[in-house]
């Protein structure tokens, strides 16, 4: 016969057995939370992210000297409040970014001031960039446009933060350089400039299809050109080139454009607009060979669509069309860019872009040929039924 208090001491231990199961699982599990929530705090604080010496020497002094660390209200923003996304996904997912830059600690990528500045306008641009795609969600954490006091900025400031939350500007778009140091916005397409220059005097124009890639002279016989004599105009950047003879180094080439009737000394490259290409003297303009005529109904004017020859000496000419737009969007983005949100390009015409570049030069520290340049890379990029 089965002994009843055998079957209930069984009963009662497999009981426990589940309760103690229970109770560790409980308890293990309330100590990784907690033992997690103190390791989140701990590598989110201002000491665990300035620990390292690229951050505490060249990080954190220009830090403490902004607003974000010290002001009248008291009220400190810190790295994660900036750097760190505030809900729990997001947060995971930059923690785990975040071992990368331990991996660059171990190999020294930044470990000097001098590496440290080669590399602030990449590491800037990769901050700035995941500040546009979540829309400044760490900003608007502490800053919130419905709560805002327009009466109490500004007139200039309450204008802007009133377009800014009508049109759903995000903050990095005019705040950049706010809590670090302002990166040389030049450097970058600067650089790209010197490898397109580098690039031209190796090919030396040795290809069929060329562009200009700055202000250059152009000649209308050969032995002007290769004595240096007076020019016989000027080709802008942007402009594009067909090579239809070599001659002594010098390149003969062929540029497709638009004359208007009673201006034939200004060459552009599209109907009714201001995309200017060349300006000429009376004598090379009157060589231009008209392949048509049109009236534009815009500008009430006659054009003529010709073709122009003239001599060039083979100097900052490129074969690469790509690259060298490209560097008109990196001058664009970099030096456009500093102060506000980029305008999309078709917001203007081509020609109203010649006055919206005019007017913000003064803001920038382009020199004048770079100037040129920005005003061809923006009107050549405006839509148009006729490519470039």
């Amino acid at each position: 016969m089965k002994n009843p208090l055998a079957s209930i001491w069984a009963l009662l231990t497999r009981r426990v057995a589940i309760g103690v199961a229970v109770l560790v699982s409980v308890v293990a599990t309330l100590l990784f939370v907690a033992g997690f929530h103190t390791t989140m705090e701990a590598t989110t604080s201002l000491e665990f992210c300035t620990s390292c010496h690229e951050m505490r020497e060249n990080v954190l002094p220009e830090y403490k000297a902004s607003i974000h660390y010290s002001n009248p209200s008291g009220v400190r923003a810190t790295c994660a409040d900036c750097h760190l996304p505030q809900d729990f996904a997001g947060k995971m997912v930059r923690k785990t970014a975040a071992l990368n830059e331990l991996y660059h600690h171990l190999l020294g990528t930044i470990d000097t001031p001098e590496k440290f500045e080669a590399k602030r306008l990449e590491l800037a641009k990769r901050v700035w960039a995941r500040m546009e795609a979540n829309n400044s969600n760490s900003c608007k954490g502490c800053h919130s446009f419905d709560t805002m006091d327009f009466a109490h900025q500004s007139e200039k400031a309450a204008k802007q933060m009133q377009k800014a939350a009508e049109t759903g500007q995000t903050c990095i778009s005019c705040h950049k350089g706010i809590a670090h140091k302002l990166p040389d916005m030049s450097a970058g397409f600067r650089s790209m400039f010197e490898d397109l220059e580098a690039k031209s005097a190796k090919e030396q124009g040795n290809a069929d299809e060329l562009f200009t890639l700055a202000m250059s002279q152009i000649w209308g016989d050969a032995d002007k050109a290769s004595s240096g004599g007076k020019k016989d105009g000027t080709v802008l950047p942007g402009t594009k080139l067909k090579v239809v003879e070599r001659k002594d180094g010098l390149l003969k080439v062929a540029i497709d454009g638009w004359q208007r009737e009673g201006v034939e000394r200004v060459l552009v490259a599209r109907q009714g607009e201001r995309i200017l290409q060349a300006a000429l003297t009376a004598g090379l303009a009157k060589t231009a060979e008209v392949h048509g005529e049109a009236f534009d109904e815009d500008t009430e004017y006659n054009w003529k669509k010709v073709a122009l020859e003239g001599w060039m000496k083979p100097t900052n000419l490129v074969s690469d069309e790509k690259a060298m737009w490209a560097y008109g969007a990196e001058m664009y983005e970099s030096v456009c860019g500093a102060c506000h949100s980029l305008p999309a390009i078709d917001h203007y015409t081509a020609t109203q872009w010649l006055g919206m570049v005019d007017g913000m030069k003064s803001y920038t520290s382009l020199s004048k040929p770079e100037v040129y340049f920005l005003k061809s890379y923006l009107q050549y990029h405006v839509p148009t039924d006729e490519k470039h």
